[in-house]
């Protein structure tokens, strides 16, 4: 049997029988339990992982489907969730659920992201709010009570980025078991008066009202982000040259500036096709260190017909086997980018390195790529006194009709939004700008009207004025809408707009 295609004979792991096959884990070849001596073992382990358990779910769908032909099938994910690839699993589901729970320190752009991840991983298509807590869940290291108003929230955040239905778990509290301090709609005291019970049967007249006027409308987005778990499990899984990566941190690093400017994010994996691709402006794709057959040349097409791409540290180094491309990085990305990363210099957990030009002042942590230029064009450098002080940090590549960005390491907040902010303005994606924690979105309805959303995600009183928006109803009050808006702690609006103006209409 040939060792080749994952390196297997390194350390002398020839492979000559499947008796010889070692899983990935503590008793085996793993080093820990996401890393492995042989990576393109564990990588394929993985993958088998994550097929076995969908065949599982595939044959309790077919057993259920042999009775019932109509009613939709579905299992509840769980957002970023590491171990199970949701593409593949969207693709056998009649409808996508997850289960939102969100610890007191999760930034509520990241729950943003995981709704986006969720409706993406559908096509696109409206999504089940599957589970959430009425009030606290157990199993944090610090079981927090949800705020007066926190719960109403994050249930049309949620609805705000494509849900049609806002379930919760658990309606009555367990006596027993490891999760009986888990929050529910009717607590211990099996009362109807408490706080709990009062807010949950508050939000669900409010979703009886006008659920079914929002229900099956879309979002549209002209930005799209990869999410590619293949990467995800490279990613993590190296050896070096960092401890210091979590890749869905690193997607939401690029997604947190969309998101602070309320512009819309498709989340789409990283075989998606040419055509549909096509259907973006701009597409990114963070920390894209797997880059499978034909993803390269797809993306080479893309960017040469007028599209712009966004990628950088890490990106274009493995293959499909975990297997480094030769030649140097970004491998089969070189090219396009325009650029060879000679070195990746890792950074100590409280080290950055300054990255300057006239529009960006910003710190990058974890990694620093050491980009030589061949033929983009230099956008910041790196600072500080590290011999690679004057090296490219971000560059811009000019491929066909259209452009790719390098990122060459990890920016901060301020930075990366320096970053974005003229590749938004040059691309015309019509940011709007909201006080900082409220964020802004809409979505479509069949007959052309349009919702915006409005979330407070503090808990501060916030107004703000969006003209830009020309007015319209706010469903959950009657009030009219012309400039004004007014949110209490974690407030919500939802607005059905009026008419729009030429202006608007191009914000959107």
């Amino acid at each position: 049997m040939s060792s080749a295609p994952c390196c297997a004979n390194f350390w002398s792991h020839t492979i000559y029988d499947w008796g010889d096959v070692v899983p990935p884990v503590s008793y085996g070849d793993g080093i820990s339990d996401a890393k492995c001596v042989v990576s393109g073992l564990q990588m394929d382990y993985r993958r088998f992982q994550n097929q076995a358990q969908l065949a599982c779910y595939t044959n309790e769908r077919d057993a259920i489907r042999a009775y019932d032909a109509a009613t939709p099938i579905t299992t509840n994910l769980m957002g970023t969730f590491k171990d199970l690839d949701y593409f593949e699993w969207a693709k056998e589901m009649d409808v996508v659920s997850w289960d939102n729970y969100p610890g007191m320190d999760t930034p509520p752009s990241f729950t943003a992201m995981c709704h986006d991840l969720m409706r993406g991983i559908g096509g696109n298509k409206p999504f089940m709010l599957m589970e959430q807590t009425p009030n606290q869940q157990n199993w944090f290291p610090f079981c927090k009570v949800k705020r007066p108003g926190e719960v109403r929230k994050l249930s049309w955040q949620a609805v705000s980025h494509g849900a049609d239905t806002v379930q919760f778990f658990q309606m009555k509290q367990s006596l027993g078991g490891c999760e009986r301090f888990h929050g529910a709609v009717i607590a211990h005291d099996g009362t109807e008066q408490s706080r709990v019970f009062k807010e949950t049967a508050a939000l669900g007249g409010e979703l009886d009202r006008i659920g079914k006027r929002i229900m099956g409308s879309e979002i549209r987005a002209k930005v799209a982000i990869m999410f590619d778990w293949q990467s995800y499990w490279s990613l993590e899984g190296c050896v070096g040259p960092t401890a210091g990566f979590s890749y869905p941190n690193e997607v939401h690093r690029f997604y947190r500036a969309f998101w602070r400017r309320n512009v819309p994010v498709d989340i789409i994996e990283s075989t998606t096709p040419l055509d549909k691709l096509k259907q973006y402006d701009l597409v990114v794709a963070p920390a894209l260190i797997t880059v499978l057959p034909g993803v390269a040349e797809t993306l080479e097409s893309y960017v040469s017909e007028g599209g712009s791409f966004i990628t950088g540290y890490m990106a274009g180094i493995h293959d499909e086997h975990d297997l480094v491309v030769p030649g140097g990085y970004p491998g089969k990305l070189r090219d396009l980018m325009g650029v060879w990363v000679e070195e990746i210099d890792a950074l100590a957990p409280d080290e950055t390195i300054e990255v300057h030009s006239d529009a960006v002042d910003a710190k990058g942590e974890i990694v620093a790529s050491i980009i030589h230029r061949e033929g983009a064009r230099r956008l910041a450098a790196y600072g500080g006194g590290e011999f690679y002080a004057g090296h490219s940090a971000l560059t811009v590549n000019t491929y066909g009709k259209g452009k790719a960005y390098f990122v060459g390491t990890p920016l901060d907040e301020t930075g990366m939004s320096a970053f974005m902010a003229p590749i938004i303005k040059e691309l015309g994606l019509k940011p709007l700008d909201t006080p900082e924690d409220v964020s802004l979105s809409v979505r479509y309805g069949d007959d052309g009207t349009r919702y915006a959303f409005l979330i407070n995600n503090s808990a501060a009183d916030k107004r703000l004025c969006l003209s830009e928006l020309n007015g319209g109803t706010e469903l959950l009050t009657g009030a009219v809408i012309n400039d004004l808006i007014e949110l209490d702690p974690y407030g919500v609006g939802v607005i059905a707009l009026q008419q729009e103006s030429p202006a608007a209409k191009d914000a959107y």
